[in-house]
């Protein structure tokens, strides 16, 4: 029966190292429109660009960043997902693979493309794009081409993860108006 017990416990721990465990950290955006659950090992870096919510490395050289766009900007969803393969600049890909998927119930595009970047680095992508209200959500992980068969699990969590705010939350709450100051009242005389 210990043994049983000791092995059943092995197994356990075995599983759990396994799968991706998730971290307690949590990164917001700024504009607190969003925020990101980060597995262990992962943390956030400073956005670059005025689209760009989130950042975050897990300092092997993968990355993912989320950014947002208007969707005035852009006839679909599949308008962007061909911009966002068009912006990488690759000079060779190996096919890009492009899905209809759905997140969270909603439905989504997921696109996966390996290719040469203009720093001679062969690297992988995986780039998911959600349909907002009023914005496209852009959700990328990049690594090395080598990782990305490895990664591609941990980018496509990144997509269901992401927590976006409603307007009302993640706009900050007004602050509240000055009370009126109050006038000392002057007693009445009695009569």
């Amino acid at each position: 029966m210990m043994k049983t017990s000791l092995r059943l416990a092995a197994l356990a721990a075995v599983a759990l190292v396994s799968l991706p465990a998730y971290a307690d950290m949590t990164v917001k955006s700024s504009d607190g429109s969003m925020e990101l659950a980060l597995p262990n090992g992962w943390h956030d870096v400073k956005p670059d660009g005025a689209s760009t919510k989130i950042a975050a490395t897990d300092g092997k050289g993968s990355r993912v960043v989320v950014r947002v766009y208007p969707k005035d900007d852009f006839k679909d969803v599949k308008a962007l997902a061909d911009f966002a393969v068009n912006k990488l600049k690759l000079t060779d890909n190996d096919g890009v693979k492009s899905e209809d998927i759905q997140v969270g119930g909603k439905p989504a595009v997921r696109i996966s493309v390996v290719g040469t970047a203009s720093n001679e680095m062969r690297a992988g992508y995986l780039i998911t794009i959600l349909e907002g209200d009023s914005t496209y959500v852009e959700v990328m992980g990049r690594t090395d081409a080598s990782s990305i068969a490895k990664e591609t699990p941990v980018f496509g969590n990144f997509a269901t993860a992401l927590k976006i705010m409603p307007a009302a939350a993640a706009a900050p709450a007004p602050a509240p108006a000055p009370a009126a100051e109050a006038k000392p009242t002057k007693p009445v005389p009695k009569q």
